[in-house]
């Protein structure tokens, strides 16, 4: 049996580790541009979910368009996204859940008063618990509601154990999920993170139809 130094052992070794990292680094570079459109298509979708058009990946990278314009204004970015036949201003949402992060857009009246829709999607969470932020009974439940109080403070939409004694009132808050309360919070503190900044969010340029 043929023995080698360790020397050679090692050389060996290093060339393999060199070869199989830039085999990976090629494979990383190759497939970065299809990364991208699917992250931006992912994008797409999520936004005009939230906006209340139900559409799969493929046909929002077109149909996004014509119905939304990105826009940025002092360093946020966000989109004016046509909603119900009427303007709606998109903001991205970021959080943590109990096993990973959790994201998602919400989409909110030209006045920035009322939340329109709002979609959901995580890396991780339990499926049957956590994962539930993605159904839509749970991101309907958001439709609707107030992101301001009736004495005109802002409050967001407060996401709150059901019958937990609360001074926010119905129309500002939604029921967590049952099970999912470290999930539920993450949705709380994304939804708290929306600051009334976006009633001064300029709805330039105008929606395509």
């Amino acid at each position: 049996m043929r023995k080698f130094s360790n020397t050679y052992i090692f050389a060996y070794i290093t060339a393999l580790v060199l070869l199989i990292t830039v085999v990976l680094t090629v494979a990383f570079s190759a497939l970065k541009p299809r990364r991208d459109r699917n992250r931006q298509a992912e994008m797409y979708q999520q936004i005009l979910r939230a906006a209340g058009h139900d559409i799969d990946r493929e046909k929002a990278v077109v149909a996004f368009p014509q119905l939304a314009v990105p826009l940025t204004d002092d360093g946020r970015q966000y989109s004016i996204v046509c909603a119900d036949g009427s303007k709606g201003i998109a903001l991205r949402l970021d959080g943590k859940g109990l096993w990973g992060p959790i994201w998602g857009y919400a989409v909110l009246s030209e006045d920035g008063q009322t939340l329109k829709g709002i979609s959901l999607d995580h890396k991780s969470e339990t499926p049957g618990l956590g994962a539930k932020i993605t159904q839509e009974a749970f991101l309907k439940s958001f439709e609707g509601k107030k992101l301001y109080d009736k004495k005109g403070d802002f409050v967001s939409v407060r996401v709150l154990k059901s019958g937990t004694s609360s001074e926010i009132a119905e129309e500002n808050r939604v029921d967590a999920i049952s099970g999912a309360t470290i999930t539920s919070r993450g949705v709380d503190e994304m939804m708290r993170e929306i600051t009334p900044i976006v009633k001064n969010v300029p709805l330039q340029p105008d929606n395509k139809e």
